[in-house]
């Protein structure tokens, strides 16, 4: 595993931090943040805000993993399982990936997730609130696997339940 996939880079002297060597320009925003920014979206648009945030989690999730496609070798479930540790906090710290059911000649599956940033952020809640999370593991699958997908959160941390999952099915 190539250490430079994991480290952030800053320049100095300027606003820019980039990771997977100079590629990728990311910012680092308190998870809060983007809470306080779903809350606030959710208030003015009410339930067409969970909409929204998939959509953005789509074109995030096509982007990054096209990127990762070209610098990892690995494909298919030897793919998912690195993109999982990418994705925890030896890379950028938004969820850890518990458990994977996806089978590549199947219709659907789910992946479970414990610390997802946004469920542990969002407080109580009586609904899932990752939203952009679930679009943006749709389109992950999507992009690996080269199936149109549908993705529906049916447990949440934020409601209670023991970890987030998402069930994913082709359309």
């Amino acid at each position: 595993m190539s250490k430079q996939l994991y480290e952030i880079t800053r320049v100095e002297n300027q606003a820019w931090i980039r990771m997977l060597g100079d590629k990728v320009r990311v910012i680092v925003l308190r998870a809060g943040t983007f809470v306080d920014l779903q809350k606030q979206i959710e208030a003015i648009f009410g339930d067409e805000a969970s909409a929204l945030f998939y959509e953005a989690g789509i074109r995030a999730g096509r982007e990054s993993t096209k990127v990762l496609l070209e610098e990892w070798e690995e494909r298919g479930m030897d793919f998912l399982k690195r993109w999982g540790k990418f994705y925890q906090s030896v890379g950028v710290g938004w969820f850890k990936l518990e458990d994977i059911n996806i089978g590549f000649e199947k219709e659907n599956g789910y992946f479970r997730v414990k610390q997802s940033f946004i469920a542990e952020e969002y407080g109580k809640s009586d609904q899932p609130v990752c939203h952009f999370l679930c679009g943006f593991f749709a389109s992950v699958l999507q992009e690996v696997l080269g199936e149109k997908l549908t993705c529906e959160e049916v447990k949440c941390t934020a409601k209670g339940d023991p970890y987030c999952e998402f069930k994913f099915e082709k359309y």
